[in-house]
């Protein structure tokens, strides 16, 4: 039985947003028996993450939050504190799975930023992937976090078209300061990691008066929705292997690339005496301003 009619029928929803920054929360029971384990310090690497990702975006964005399963603190304070514009309360799904979720929720044309909960943002980080988006063609996704050891895999579609249409470098170009706070982030001696990418080299692609690295990071990167939503799969693996993401897009022939300059970067789980300096120094000019 019904009773009258709906009285939104005829009306317009709400516009899609053009630019959407995103992303995939998990902090489990907060306060109870992880408490003292991985995941003890990583309320505030997640709050730092999102206000980053969202208050030096340098422009308008809309905000997208998926929460994969977390205790009671976290979704408080996404709820009532961060207000993001979309929120998903899903129980753990994985990684993958939120992703593909994401991306499928949005229009095609919309610019889609995803990222992991402990990555650090930037002042002004958005613009120059922007650029990287629109100023190459057929990009797949364009990363903001320049790591060495990614060059290691998903690299012959960008590295095949810089040889044929544009200017190609192969050397060391990551600064030290990257790879020093890269192996603090993941808990890796600096000295083995000498060793470790001793053979490594780094492709830098000039094009159209732009520069990039011939990789992106799958912790934080931007795409059009409809470049990537038939390559994202769900799974049932609450951590899948992100190489198996890396490699889709790179068989699919779509460019991976990654900014010259820093704009993200992975924070562990615990914050470090560098990164939280920075942001005292970031507070304070912001009070003088």
């Amino acid at each position: 039985m019904r009773s009258g009619h709906n009285p939104l029928r005829g009306q317009q929803a709400q516009p899609m947003p053009k630019i959407v920054v995103c992303a995939i929360t998990h902090l489990p029971n907060v306060g109870g028996k992880y408490a003292d384990g991985y995941h003890a310090n990583r309320l505030e690497i997640v709050q730092l993450c999102l206000k980053t990702m969202r208050e030096r975006a340098g422009m308008e964005v809309a905000t997208c939050i998926w929460d994969n399963g977390s205790g009671p603190e976290l979704r408080d304070w996404l709820q009532n504190e961060y207000k993001p514009d979309y929120l998903t309360l899903a129980p753990n799904v994985g990684k993958a799975s939120a992703r593909s979720s994401i991306v499928r929720a949005f229009p095609p044309e919309t610019v889609v930023c995803i990222c992991d909960d402990d990555m650090y943002f930037y002042p002004d980080w958005l613009q120059p992937q922007l650029d990287l988006l629109r100023g190459f063609p057929n990009v797949g996704v364009v990363s903001g976090y320049p790591v060495r050891t990614q060059f290691r895999w998903a690299v012959e579609s960008t590295v095949n078209w810089a040889l044929k249409n544009a200017k190609l470098k192969i050397g060391r170009f990551i600064p030290e300061e990257y790879d020093r706070d890269f192996c603090i982030s993941i808990g890796r001696n600096y000295a083995y990691q000498l060793i470790y990418t001793k053979n490594d080299k780094d492709y830098l692609v000039e094009y159209n008066g732009l520069q990039a690295y011939a990789t992106a990071h799958h912790c934080q990167f931007i795409t059009y929705a409809g470049k990537i939503d038939y390559i994202v799969q769900w799974d049932g693996e609450a951590i899948s292997d992100e190489k198996l993401f890396d490699m889709a897009i790179d068989r699919e022939g779509l460019l991976r690339l990654t900014t010259i300059q820093r704009y993200a970067q992975h924070m562990g789980n615990v914050l470090d005496e560098k990164i939280r300096i920075q942001e005292a120094n970031y507070g304070s000019m912001a009070m003088v301003r």
